[in-house]
């Protein structure tokens, strides 16, 4: 006899794991569709409204010595959502729907409880998900690094039974940093009289003792530093380039390089002042005072640049980012500036990797969505608007090319041999 090969195909209907008999399927589906019919037009107008609920009907059945038992089994499982195995369907993830029916006829039919059961398919739930506010995040650790790198400065800065010539060279650095500092944050701050304030009476005058200053020189550095909120996205960057600028270490060449055409303008020449403002003077004779001296500089050394490090993340979570790579590299900057901090003690441990995990996480969350960059090298002397239309269809994005390239000069002339940075578009 011919083997049936769809009756080999046939499985047995089980709902979450319990078995049951089936006598008849039955299956709803299709399309939503609103029809409008409107004088003088022979055909309706349809609009469909997507797919309709797709039903499946079983009237089933459980039998045998122990159907009270299996039935039982069945009408514990019957809510909710789960797998149905569907005898010629395979499995379906649905839900039960609606009401069901259980039908019993012990003097005729007995041994056998009879079934009506609806399962509407559906996907897995999506239900809206809390989102971490990755820029909270951020100034909440933010505010917690500033404490802990001010604390660590009172614990650490020790100038007790220091020479007055010790004391002068401290002075006279902390002077030139502040100094230095400010020239170069100055145009973000609009409280310059504090800093004036602070100098005459902390640093210029000679009667007060560093030891009696240093609760507060922290907060002093952190104030001067101090990013506004709310700032516009160009004036954040700006701040960034600024702040970046009093790092000790420059940017690395791809770094630079996509900050360049970012519009991040930094000064190394500001680092390297800052740098040498607290770099204690060198002596052949490594005495007991001269190490003090030589780890005094090296606290405020840590205060500066630790409060840079800080305000310069501050100032980043309001820059809108424009493409991937902008963010890319601002996370290779960032990553190589915290790793060097966090090897040099600056601050409390866990408040500064705190901040670091932030400052990657805001940057990696606001990215996620951004175009990529991709580069093309003009072969001959060509027009940018002729290079937007060969690589889009379109001159529209002549523009964006134009300001991505600052070495572009006219418009027209697009030097050869010069790759070109340019956003991908699929």
């Amino acid at each position: 006899m011919e083997e049936i090969a769809w009756l080999n195909q046939l499985r047995t209907a089980n709902w979450r794991g319990v078995d049951f008999e089936v006598d008849t399927v039955d299956m709803t589906a299709g399309q939503n569709t609103v029809l409008r019919e409107y004088p003088f037009q022979d055909l309706p107008t349809v609009f469909s409204m997507g797919a309709t609920a797709e039903e499946i009907k079983f009237s089933g059945y459980v039998i045998g010595d122990d159907y009270l038992d299996k039935l039982n089994a069945l009408r514990e499982v019957m809510s909710g959502d789960g797998i149905l195995i569907h005898p010629t369907q395979g499995s379906i993830r649905a839900y039960q729907h609606g009401k069901y029916t259980v039908k019993e006829a012990p003097t005729k039919e007995g041994g056998v409880a009879r079934l009506e059961l609806t399962f509407v398919r559906a996907e897995e739930r999506r239900y809206p998900t809390a989102k971490v506010n990755s820029a909270e995040k951020l100034a909440d650790t933010s505010a917690a690094a500033k404490q802990s790198i001010s604390e660590k400065f009172t614990e650490d800065f020790d100038t007790s039974a220091a020479p007055g010539w010790s004391l002068d060279n401290l002075r006279t650095g902390m002077r030139d940093a502040f100094e230095t500092v400010w020239s170069t944050v100055s145009s973000i701050q609009s409280e310059a009289s504090k800093f004036d304030n602070m100098v005459k009476q902390f640093i210029t005058y000679p009667t007060n003792e560093l030891f009696a200053l240093k609760d507060i020189i922290g907060g002093m550095v952190g104030d001067i530093m101090r990013i506004p909120q709310n700032l516009s996205s160009s004036d954040a960057l700006y701040q960034f380039g600024t702040l970046r600028s009093l790092w000790s270490s420059s940017p690395s060449s791809n770094v630079a390089s996509s900050y360049q055409s970012s519009g991040v303008v930094t000064s190394i020449s500001a680092g390297i002042d800052l740098t040498t403002a607290l770099e204690p003077i060198a002596s052949p004779y490594p005495t007991v005072t001269r190490q003090k001296e030589v780890a005094a500089f090296k606290c405020l050394s840590d205060l500066f640049e630790g409060m840079a490090t800080v305000a310069a993340a501050e100032a980043i979570a309001q820059v809108d980012l424009n493409n991937y790579d902008q963010a890319l590299a601002l996370r290779q900057d960032f990553n190589q500036q915290f790793g060097k901090m966090l090897r040099r003690g600056v601050g409390d441990h866990d408040a500064m990797v705190a901040l670091h995990s932030a400052v990657l996480a805001d940057l990696k969350a606001r990215s996620e969505d951004l175009a990529r960059i991709t580069t093309y090298t003009p072969e001959t002397w060509q027009p940018v608007l002729y290079i937007s239309y060969r690589l889009f269809g379109t001159v529209r994005w002549a523009n964006e090319i134009m300001a991505m390239n600052p070495h572009i000069r006219n418009p027209l002339l697009v030097p050869p041999g010069t790759p070109l940075r340019i956003i991908k578009r699929d």
